[in-house]
């Protein structure tokens, strides 16, 4: 999986994440094996989303690498792996859930998301993610901070339970 870093959390859409992941020059990213300008596109895949009013059915694309043959995802950082919830949502909650203000507020504005959810992502921040963060004094609702001190500390986005590999790739300015 690669994590395309973009600084607009709130935004998530087909329109958007098909002009972020055109804008990407293939050749500049490297692969988790380590090398560069061996990607190129290989598909996709529906990944849902749960928006404030609706599911966003998006397409993902996927790309193989040409000298170790694995095929990854190409993300963006607003996006949880393995998660249909955005980031700014786990933030949001996981915040409230820090701070013991409440998540009725958060649950009205995202009818979407249900008890369920909300206590597996409380749920996972305590066992996979409250120690790392502690230990390592990277605070909520910092974002930005926490995605690369994510990546540069565990090698994988916030929120995220799997260790297999994961890459952060920022767009060139």
């Amino acid at each position: 999986m690669i994590t395309v870093y973009t600084e607009n959390y709130n935004l998530i859409s087909q329109d958007f994440y098909n002009k972020t992941i055109n804008s990407l020059d293939l050749d500049l990213i490297s692969c988790n094996c380590g090398h560069s300008g061996c990607l190129i596109r290989y598909g996709s895949y529906i990944r849902n989303v749960q928006l404030t009013d609706r599911v966003l059915s998006l397409s993902v694309v996927r790309v193989f690498c040409k000298t170790c043959g694995h095929t990854h995802a190409l993300l963006l950082s607003s996006m949880v792996p393995y998660s249909q919830i955005p980031l700014v949502l786990h933030v949001r909650l996981i915040h409230a859930y820090e701070h013991e203000t409440g998540f009725r507020n958060i649950l009205a504005e995202q009818y979407l998301v249900d008890e369920n959810n909300l206590k597996s992502i409380i749920r996972n921040y305590r066992l996979h993610w409250k120690q790392r963060l502690l230990s390592m004094r990277l605070h909520l609702p910092d974002i930005p901070s926490l995605i690369s001190g994510c990546f540069s500390l565990f090698s994988r986005q916030f929120m995220r339970i799997k260790s297999t590999s994961n890459k952060l790739f920022i767009l060139p300015t």
